[in-house]
């Protein structure tokens, strides 16, 4: 299983060493599966924790994209955003990591020019993408004011001689994937919800 080790800082083959499956007596579909892996590099242990992939066939059913929660992650990427900006959150979150906190920050307001581009949005500039984001409802006024202050923050981090400290990078890291989950996972299903109901 491939897993992010946090003491390599790297994505690494991991040996499973034990694996528990949580049966939900009221229902089968809610049960959860933890293993406890190790990382081959170092062997440091990593708890990961799979719930059941509803997106195949019932006659495919199997566990889904695990979700490590053991050592603790500061940030959680869902894994319904499309590849592209997830490659852009990892790249961001990697120079966090790396106490690289000035790059992290423009590397997320790169991710929300790909956001809006992934979402047809090509204005002559971020601030009238944002805007038109927010005015053709695919984010709201909570969501557009992050992503302004983000699309600030990122100017910022391009053209002053001022460093960032992790407290900031941390805080844009979060608006960011916050900008992201809630868009794909929470309004998409309400979007899909509402059309159902018609």
């Amino acid at each position: 299983m491939l897993v992010e080790c946090d003491n390599c800082n790297a994505v690494v083959e991991s040996k499973i060493v034990g694996a528990y499956v949580q049966e939900m007596e009221y229902d089968w579909m809610a049960n959860l599966k933890f293993s406890l892996c190790k990382c081959s590099q170092c062997s440091s242990p990593i708890l990961i924790q799979q719930e059941f992939d509803f997106n195949c066939s019932e006659e495919d059913l199997d566990w889904g994209v695990g979700k490590k929660i053991y050592p603790g992650s500061l940030f959680h990427i869902n894994p319904i955003i499309p590849d592209r900006l997830k490659k852009e959150l990892i790249e961001s979150i990697k120079c966090f990591k790396a106490s690289a906190y000035t790059a992290s920050i423009i590397m997320c307001r790169k991710t929300i020019e790909s956001f809006a581009s992934l979402k047809g949005v090509n204005e002559k500039n971020l601030a009238a993408s944002i805007k038109k984001l927010r005015d053709t409802g695919i984010i709201n006024e909570q969501l557009y004011d992050w992503a302004d202050q983000l699309r600030l923050a990122g100017n910022i981090a391009a053209h002053s001689i001022d460093n960032f400290d992790d407290s900031d990078a941390k805080d844009i890291l979060d608006f960011t994937i916050a900008i992201l989950d809630f868009t794909y996972s929470f309004k998409d299903k309400f979007d899909k919800f509402k059309a159902r109901a018609k």
